[in-house]
């Protein structure tokens, strides 16, 4: 069958994708011997075929066109039914009338063996039966993801299915697949705020904590749901749970010792703190019972204290107690020192005020109160790829957007999910994607993404009505109504669903 594959501008192109199906005129030329409808190809670079094109038409050239779609006018125009992506070659082709493309400038007309040519899998999964589920899917047109895929590539290991029910298999999936996808002009965003909202007002005030360790609490219900669409900068209450390494996780010894290096500790924890206005000193008396229990040595405490520089300060050390004096008489000095000191930190990692060692699923596991995502995974024997925090602002900083976009996702969905409730996980995703697609993290308030809205109206209808219009009065701001609440506000159809869609009705002519 003779086909054609064609250069396109990327940006172009992607205008078209958003359009599809539609009429799409062409200015080179296409031989009569192309009969339709067919598959047709687009490459971005001239080297790789990117798009696979469904055209339903090629209306015939010669016909008066009224539109120009470049200096050389419209020879053609397509009927574009459909098009998916591709990640083909053009060495993979056979040409006509050419030899050994190396690179396409503009059109080239290929043959294939039918409409829907086998092509060859280049998957970085060394999986046969994988490769042999992806042959399938692409020559038949099913579009499943390649997720998909390597999960039934696993189920038909363990199950043992023969290869004659491959394409049955994939057939059925397909359908369920295309009957999950969302209809165009889908208010997606609607959908998701009730999905979530409604189920929202379920939530309980409950808070979560580990069993004996009243310390360690966690945020739960709704509360913590508004932490994190409100991209709070630091969570009520953030904690960590930490994976180690497999030549420790079942070593407890190793894992306390651990705890010591992770959990801070100062002064105050582990001493009374005495002062004396008359001498003007400071007595720091160590609790040998409280060091003993975080497994703190004498020496490790005068270590620290003997690290204060100053010139005008003399350490005293007898037994249990280290003595501080100041040389010259200052009040204000004496009290600074004595706030100082309390906090100053002898071991562990600041921000972690707490940490408990827990036997699960077969292994040790460390949950913190607090949290300090950097520097515990910078601790030798922790599993940097489990290791894991709540705070969604700090996963942003150490880790990245993706990170933090995985983050959201996640912490939602277990705070609705430890309620009891059930929410598609895609209406969550959708809602992570909004916050994060600027490369930050944004809240959904008025400080983040309502109060970004191009809109002037949409701006005016979330919160402080009156601001909004005198500034965009001030300023002579102009509203295009492209939005949802501010086409309801001027009373016309909003561009969603139905309304999104312009039909024209052409009765058919009567013949006379």
């Amino acid at each position: 069958m003779l086909t054609f594959i064609w250069k396109e501008n990327e940006s172009k192109w992607n205008e078209v994708i958003k359009k599809v199906p539609l009429k799409y005129g062409v200015d080179f030329d296409i031989p009569e011997e192309i009969k339709t409808p067919l598959r047709a190809y687009v490459t971005l670079d001239g080297k790789t075929i990117k798009y696979v094109v469904t055209i339903k038409e090629i209306l015939p050239k010669g016909e008066k066109y009224d539109f120009s779609r470049t200096t050389k006018g419209v020879h053609h125009i397509l009927l574009i039914e459909k098009v998916a992506e591709a990640k083909l070659s053009i060495n993979d082709f056979e040409f006509v009338g050419k030899k050994n493309v190396k690179y396409i400038q503009k059109i080239a007309f290929v043959n294939v063996e039918e409409e829907a040519p086998k092509i060859p899998i280049k998957s970085k999964i060394d999986d046969e039966i994988y490769n042999k589920l992806m042959e399938i899917n692409i020559k038949n047109n099913y579009e499943l993801p390649d997720n998909v895929l390597l999960e039934f590539s696993k189920r038909i290991k363990k199950l043992n299915i023969g290869e004659e029910y491959y394409k049955k298999l994939l057939e059925e999936a397909s359908k369920e697949f295309k009957k999950s996808m969302i209809d165009p002009y889908e208010a997606v965003g609607i959908v998701a705020a009730q999905s979530i909202g409604e189920p929202g007002t379920q939530l309980t005030l409950r808070t979560f904590h580990f069993a004996g360790v009243a310390e360690v609490n966690i945020t739960q219900g709704l509360p913590r749901l508004i932490e994190i669409v409100d991209a709070r900068i630091k969570p009520s209450t953030p904690t960590m749970t930490i994976f180690l390494e497999d030549d420790i996780k079942n070593d407890k010894d190793k894992a306390e010792l651990l705890i010591k290096k992770i959990e801070c500790t100062k002064i105050i924890d582990i001493a009374d703190l005495e002062i004396s206005v008359t001498n003007m000193t400071i007595d720091i008396k160590l609790d040998e019972e409280k060091m003993k229990k975080r497994k703190i040595s004498k020496e490790e405490v005068f270590d620290v204290v003997k690290k204060i520089k100053d010139k005008n300060i003399n350490l005293k050390e007898s037994g249990d107690v280290i003595t501080i004096v100041l040389e010259e008489p200052s009040y204000h000095k004496l009290y600074l020192l004595y706030e100082n000191l309390k906090n100053t930190i002898v071991s562990g990692i600041k921000g972690i005020e707490r940490a408990i060692l827990k036997e699960e699923n077969g292994e040790y596991r460390i949950y913190t109160q607090g949290s300090n995502l950097k520097a515990v995974l910078e601790l030798e024997g922790i599993d940097i790829k489990r290791t894991k925090t709540n705070d969604i602002i700090e996963i942003y900083e150490v880790l990245g957007i993706e990170a933090a976009r995985n983050a959201i996702i996640e912490e939602s969905y277990n705070t609705l999910k430890d309620q009891g409730l059930e929410v598609d996980i895609r209406h969550l995703m959708l809602v992570a994607d909004m916050m994060t697609y600027n490369g930050i993290v944004e809240a959904v308030g008025r400080h983040g993404i309502a109060g970004k809205k191009s809109s002037v109206l949409a701006r005016a209808a979330f919160e402080i009505t009156a601001k909004h219009l005198l500034q965009a009065g001030l300023l002579g701001e102009t509203d295009f109504l492209r939005g949802v609440a501010e086409n309801i506000i001027v009373g016309q159809p909003i561009t969603l669903g139905t309304g999104a869609i312009t039909l024209i009705y052409k009765p058919v002519e009567k013949k006379r």
